[in-house]
């Protein structure tokens, strides 16, 4: 088995929707591998939001509106809402404690609920995860 559960970060699932993102084929290769061996997929609705808003300016609002229908209907994906104690923690823990990095919220509430839900991965091309200490998959080669 891959992990026992991933947060899917808002990069890797534009890569899977858009065909013409440089991510594309190994981050669909990297779904498939992960749906094929039921790995549950964690989101915050701060990642479905900043999806939203690629997915309408790239691909259109209908095409955006289909991809975030299937995304919120897909049975192991499951969505965290960010409270008021989340992102406290988020501000506190990581803005504050990390205000060398260019972390955005998103990025600190993803780390919060991967801190309190103890998931150590995350499926990202983003360098951020690895800056405040967390696995990121898929590996790509060379890097």
């Amino acid at each position: 088995m891959i992990a026992r559960r991933l947060l899917v970060d808002t990069g890797a699932w534009l890569a899977i929707f858009h065909p013409r993102d440089q991510f594309h084929q190994p981050a669909s290769a990297y779904l498939r591998q992960l749906r094929a061996e039921h790995v549950p997929l964690l989101v915050t609705d701060l990642i479905l939001a900043e999806l939203h808003l690629h997915l309408v300016r790239g691909l259109g609002p209908q095409r955006a509106m289909g991809h975030l229908d299937a995304l919120k209907s897909d049975p192991l994906v499951e969505e965290v809402f960010v409270d008021h104690e989340l992102e406290a923690s988020a501000v506190t823990d990581w803005l504050r404690k990390y205000d060398d990095q260019p972390f955005t919220l998103t990025d600190a509430v993803s780390f919060a609920v991967m801190r309190a839900r103890r998931v150590s991965g995350a499926f990202t091309f983003d360098r951020h995860f690895s800056v405040a200490g967390f696995a990121t998959v898929p590996v790509l080669a060379g890097g």
